[in-house]
This record gives structure tokens, sequence and C-alpha cells, in this order.
């Protein structure tokens, strides 16, 4: 049987790498990297699959170069944020869930979809958007942290 509680503690929320409830300035660079990491990955997973479904037919704006070319950008972003922790990375960052949601008001509103599925996307675009505020609190505070002394474990798939 799985342990679903450690299982969740050793890769989404770890105390040591992820803390999301400490302040941005008092992370170590340890901590900032691990978390900006984690949504770096997340978003540019999540637009490369935008940028490729944007050359195909079948989204629900037809092909649309200029979505697939916004999606690649994003996709760069996250690279040169994780990286570098650039400042004008993380601002381009913190900037998608604000065309995520002026493309769902486009293309979302009084389309096929369920109005619970948009209220749903909605809310999930809206905390993106109030964590992307942290994410470049931590951008600007990176140069300032300090390392961490702890040596935490390599994680590993399995025990």
């Amino acid at each position: 049987m799985l342990d679903w509680e450690s299982l969740f503690k050793r890769y989404v929320w770890n105390d040591r790498t992820t803390p999301y409830f400490i302040a941005a300035g008092k992370l170590t660079r340890r901590q900032a990297d691990s978390e900006i990491f984690a949504y770096c990955l997340f978003v540019g997973v999540l637009f490369s699959v935008v940028a490729l479904s944007a050359m195909s037919e079948q989204s629900p704006h037809g092909r649309s170069p200029l979505v697939m070319l916004y999606g690649f950008t994003v996709v760069f972003a996250s690279l040169l944020l994780n990286y570098t922790k650039m400042v004008p990375a993380a601002v381009y960052l913190g900037a998608t869930p604000l065309a995520g949601l002026i493309y769902l008001m486009i293309y979302g509103i009084g389309s096929a979809r369920e109005a619970v599925d948009t209220a749903v996307v909605t809310v999930v675009l809206l905390l993106l958007l109030w964590y992307s505020l942290r994410l470049v609190k931590i951008a600007r505070q990176y140069p300032l942290l300090v390392e961490g002394n702890e040596e935490s474990p390599r994680r590993r798939l399995f025990k």
C-alpha cells in the first residue's frame, strides 16, 4: 500500500526545499532554486503544450501563429528564469495568468464549454496570478539570499 502523505511531502511539499509559506526574503538560495524550478517546470510544460496545440487545426480557435509564438516565448522565459533568476523573466512569466484570463474572456465565455469548467479555470488562473507575485519577489530578492548551510539528501525516485 502506498503512503500518500510521505510521497506528497517527498515530491511536492518538502519543508527544507519548498516551504511555500516562508516570506521570499527569508528563503535560502536552495529553497528559492527549488521553488523557481517547480514553477518553471509547471509553466514550461503547460505552455509547450499550448504552443504545440496552437499549430494544429483542432484547437478551438484554429491554427494560431501568435498563440504559438507566445507559448514558445513563455517556455524560453521559464528556461531563462530557471537558469539566470532574472527579474524581467519572472515578470514575463508572472503575466502568463493574465494572458490566460484574457484568452478565457475571448474564447471561453459563451462557448460550448460548461460554465463550471470556465469558473474552475478562472479560479486556477487567479491563484496562479497571486502566486506569480511571490515568484517576482523571489527573483528580486535572489541576489540577497543566503546559501543554505544544511545539506539535504538527494531525492531519489525509490528508497
